[in-house]
């Protein structure tokens, strides 16, 4: 979920919940002056009641004959009266004109004539129908408010959220346009807001000492890698002077021998190196469109007498094979790392199945199954001194490079899949 509707939602609940606390508060408060107003109303027409019967001889009497429609007069005995409690209730009377029960709000009193001296039940009652349809007008009028409210608060910190969080969606669009290699300062968007302007001096600030460690880096390690090769050809170069001198000597030779494949090591060693770090710097812009099927000739052409040695087959499956755009050196070292792996990694008697197809090339080869992950660097499955441990690195680094998707299985031999499809 985005920043943006997160907020937007969290707030308009936040002000949903209020509103309808709020709501029943009010609505409840509403209620209860209905019922005091139509209480006041009862209990003015029960003084007006009691001060006329005190009055005028005959009153209670003729009310008691003529029996109006909102009050009730009952003669009682002295005991009831004694005990009785004056109170307001609701309650339902049968009105003959509506054929029906309705609602009433009833007071029930106990009252003694002065001039009489006798005691009455009297009931004043009012009708409270016009009070509930108030009260559910009221109802109604505080859900659509409560409604158009939390509409209108969401529309508006929608608007107004997305509008000041602008800044910070442009900033991450840039972000992911960023590349360390192109060694480039993205476009910070302008902002009036203090936090998004910390934002952008902070991203500023770490981008760019990024920049100046990974260029040092790239410097560094092109650096010793080119420090290195002088003096190691050198060296070479000495110790295979050093065996044609003593060439006499075998225990002498060999030991010479066994230091200068260390060097060699060391030189491959050391050109991978440099060729890595040459793939992850961009060092490599001139591409072309690159038949793959004739560099995989190629370089097929060029393992088929190590391939013979090992009585290794090679065989090719499919007519198609895609063109690519990549830089031709490049295509070279990926597909011939490959070849190489597959003929290293084979046993005696063993086959190469490479197959062609309009997406992608597979690469497979009998051996032994590998339990640790190819691409890592500097892993060597049959521990041989002559191997950096760098070959299916480099493959990987080329791959990802131009965006290609390589992927190893193991279904009783080894295979390398290459997807021209972008991932």
């Amino acid at each position: 979920m985005k920043l943006v509707n997160h907020l937007i939602l969290r707030i308009t609940l936040c002000f949903a919940i209020v509103m309808l606390f709020w709501s029943a508060i009010y609505f409840f408060l509403q209620m209860k002056e209905i019922h005091d107003g139509n209480d006041e109303g009862l209990t003015n027409l029960k003084q007006e009641f009691i001060a006329k019967a005190n009055k005028i001889p005959g009153f209670v009497e003729n009310l008691e004959n003529t029996a109006p429609l909102n009050i009730t007069v009952n003669e009682i005995a002295f005991e009831e009266a004694e005990v009785m409690v004056e109170n307001f209730a609701t309650a339902k009377i049968y009105f003959a004109t509506e054929l029906e029960e309705e609602e009433v709000r009833m007071l029930t009193t106990a009252f003694r004539c002065e001039l009489t001296g006798k005691y009455y039940r009297l009931q004043f009652f009012t009708s409270v129908v016009e009070s509930d349809d108030l009260i559910k007008n009221t109802l109604y009028l505080l859900l659509g408010l409560w409604i158009m409210l939390s509409l209108t608060i969401f529309i508006v910190s929608k608007i107004i959220i997305s509008k000041a969080n602008k800044p910070f969606y442009k900033l991450l669009n840039e972000l992911k346009k960023f590349r360390l290699d192109k060694r480039q300062i993205i476009a910070f968007p302008k902002t009036n807001l203090k936090e998004y302007s910390q934002l952008n001096r902070s991203i500023k600030e770490l981008l760019e000492r990024n920049i100046d460690v990974f260029n040092e880096q790239k410097i560094f390690i092109e650096n010793t890698a080119h420090e290195l090769q002088t003096p190691l050809a050198i060296t070479i170069a000495k110790m295979e002077m050093l065996i044609e001198k003593y060439q006499s000597n075998k225990e002498y030779t060999e030991e010479i021998a066994g230091v200068l494949n260390i060097l060699n090591r060391m030189k491959r060693l050391n050109s991978n190196l440099l060729l890595l770090s040459k793939i992850k710097n961009s060092q490599f812009p001139e591409t072309s469109s690159v038949n793959l099927r004739e560099v995989l000739d190629s370089v097929i052409a060029d393992f088929e007498d190590i391939a013979a040695y090992k009585e290794i087959s090679i065989e090719k499956e499919g007519d198609y094979c895609p063109e690519l755009q990549i830089n031709k050196d490049l295509a070279y070292i990926l597909f011939g790392n490959l070849i190489k792996n597959a003929v290293a990694h084979n046993h005696q008697n063993g086959k190469i199945i490479i197959n062609y197809n309009s997406d992608c090339i597979t690469i497979a080869n009998s051996g032994n199954r590998m339990t640790f992950n190819v691409f890592s660097r500097y892993q060597n499955a049959a521990a041989d001194e002559k191997s950096s441990g760098l070959g299916l690195s480099i493959v990987k680094s080329i791959a990802d490079l131009y965006q290609l998707n390589i992927t190893y299985t193991y279904n009783e031999m080894h295979i390398f899949r290459i997807d021209m499809k972008m991932q």
